[in-house]
This record gives C-alpha cells, structure tokens and sequence, in this order.
C-alpha cells in the first residue's frame, strides 16, 4: 500500500526503516557531481598516486564522480554505514606457530553480501511506501566514490589517512549507497579535522602515506596483498611484517579509534581466534591447491587474492616472523609449488630466516 509522504516525513522513515535493519549510520544526500572530489582524483592519477590500478584511470575518475552516470534522473543518496569494529582477538601462542594477521573487515563474513541483503529489504519497504521503483543499490562494486557521498550526507570526514572518521564510529565501518529519483530532506555534510596529529603518517611502515590525505597506492600494504599481482617490490616486504590480507595499522593508532563503538553485528566477527590471527603454517597448507584453498575460504573476502596472492603474502609473512622452525614448511612448500611467483617468495622467506640465523 502506498502512503503519500511529505520529504520530511519520508526522510525520517528512511532513517528509522534503516536503523531497524541494522545500520549504524544513515545519511540523505543530494546527488550532485563530486567536484572537489573530481578535482582530487585527477591530481591523484597525475602525481602517480594511483599507481597499480592501472583501471582507474581519468575517464574513470570523472565518471565515479557524477552518480546521474549510474542512474539518470537521480535526486538523492542515501548513504549507508555499518561498523565492523570488533573486540581485540588474542590468540594461543604456540612456540614454533606464528600468527599472522588479517584486517578488521575480513574477520567474518564477506560484507558485500550482508550489505546488499539489508538494503534490499530498505528498499522494498521504501518501495512498498511510496511505489517508487527507479534506484540503484551500490555496495562497493560500482563506479561512485563512496567516501564522497557519505562526506556529503553528513557520515563522516576525511582522515589524514584518506579514511572517513565518524565521531561515534571511528573509521570501523563499510559504506553503501541507494541512488533514487526520490526527493528527499538531506542532512549537512559532516566537517571535522585531525588537527595535528600525525600518527598515522608515523605508523605506516611502507611509507605510503606520504602527506596529509595523500596516499600512494602501490605502497600500501591493502593494495599489495590484496590487488597486486605478481612480486611484491623486495624493498616493501619487511615492513609488511605478518599482515597476510589487509591492513589496519592507520587505524589502530587513530586517537578516533580509541574510542569509537563497538559494532553489534554477528557477521563481522570472527568465528574463531584463526580468523583473524591466522597460524601461517596451516594457511599454508590450506593455499597449496585450488581444492584446499577454496573451500577453506569461501563467503569471505579472503578469496580475493586467489590462490597464488594469498600463498605468496603468507611466505612473506613467514619470512618476516623469523622463526627457524618454520623452515622445514617452507622448503617442503617450495619444493611442491608450481607458481614461479610464489615460488620467489617462498625462497625470499627462506633466505631471510637463514640470513638471520647467521648473524
């Protein structure tokens, strides 16, 4: 049944219909170009910031920042946020085992699949109230920069990081979208500042942050262990340390962080301390075929850099564990794989671990 609905009073069922569903954050926004952001990304794409992706090109940015290029004829966003900050996950520590670790957002379930369910369920109500049909859902996997349009319905502000901070939240949280032909009564764009902490420019080992809201790609731990394929750059290896999938360090030492509230979603979390600290040595049994590697990660994230990227990232994490007992895993892994790529990280972790011994 339809219900004729003021903006105002469509808003607040918006708001209240998502805040039922489970999202943390809810924000209206009119969808107009991203022009600043525009401006950004094509400086980004110029000064070699965005290097490794090789896709996102300047055709590609001017496109992500016009949202009527997804849906023509669009009035509003309505932006979504759900945190996936979880407690602290200390696992056993055994001699001879060490662990690596895996980003917050990749603890549970993979959060493209839990998003899109709950805005599905927004919109038939939404669509159930007003009859209204001409939407978009976007959940991380179409051309629209989401931070922008979350900055704009009043989500948070832009970190030093490049992160979006909500002052509740902290930076802990994933971010949709649904585009709609509906008029709305939007909310003010969030504004914040850092002052003049600079600790996640401190913190970050590779160096990819390399100025205030400024980082480039191709050294952030995120993109080699995740996007990058092929080797990693040996002079980028040692400050991975043990991170296998992701990185978190920007944001552990955000002072926003420190305070920010815990998520109460069951998705995120891990379904046990492994999942989020993983044992290297059984991951790296568990990424020596298709047929272990797959079922052991499926409906996660961790999927993403098949086979071979997840392999070669938890050699690496070997290497920089330094833990001579784990050399005889690492050659038996080396004498069985048939990557070559793999093959040279599994032989950097050795010779890493033996150099040290030699000292």
């Amino acid at each position: 049944m339809k219900f004729k609905m003021n903006q105002p009073e469509l808003s607040s069922f918006i708001k209240e219909e998502a805040h039922k569903l489970g999202f943390d954050l809810v924000g209206l926004a009119q969808a107009g170009p991203f022009e600043e952001t525009q401006a950004r990304l094509l400086e980004h794409i110029e000064q070699g910031r965005i290097a490794g992706l090789a896709w996102f090109n300047a055709e590609r940015a001017r496109f992500s920042c016009d949202p009527a290029n997804l849906l023509p004829g669009v009035r509003s966003i309505i932006s979504l946020g759900m945190s996936y900050l979880n407690e602290a996950v200390e696992p056993e520590v055994i001699p001879g085992r060490p662990r690596g670790k895996v980003a917050r957002y990749a603890w549970g379930q993979d959060y493209h699949t839990v998003l899109k369910a709950r805005m599905e369920k927004l919109f038939e109500r939404l669509k159930a109230h007003t009859g209204q049909t001409e939407a978009r859902l976007l959940v991380d996997t179409a051309r629209i920069v989401d931070r922008s349009a979350a900055q704009r319905a009043g989500l948070g502000f832009w970190g030093k990081n490049t992160n979006l901070i909500n002052r509740r939240f902290g930076s802990y949280f994933f971010l949709a979208e649904i585009l709609t032909d509906l008029e709305l009564e939007y909310d003010p764009p969030a504004w914040g500042t850092c002052g003049r902490c600079t600790r996640c420019l401190d913190a970050c080992p590779t160096e990819a942050i390399v100025e205030p809201w400024a980082v480039h790609n191709d050294r952030c731990i995120s993109y080699l262990t995740i996007e990058l394929k092929g080797a990693i750059p040996l002079e980028l290896r040692p400050g991975m340390g043990q991170w296998v999938f992701g990185c978190d360090i920007c944001q552990e030492v955000c002072p926003y962080n420190k305070k920010a509230l815990l998520g109460q979603h069951a998705e995120f979390q891990p379904a046990s301390p492994d999942d989020a600290a993983p044992d290297l040595l059984a991951w790296l049994r568990m990424t020596e075929t298709e047929e272990t590697f797959r079922p052991a990660f499926r409906g996660t994230p961790l999927l993403r850099p098949k086979r071979a990227g997840l392999r070669r990232n938890v050699a690496v994490a070997l290497g920089n564990a330094g833990d001579p007992a784990t050399l005889p895993d690492l050659q038996a892994a080396l004498a069985a794989e048939p990557d070559p790529t793999v093959r040279e990280h599994l032989e950097w972790a050795i010779n890493r671990i033996t150099a040290a011994q030699a000292e």
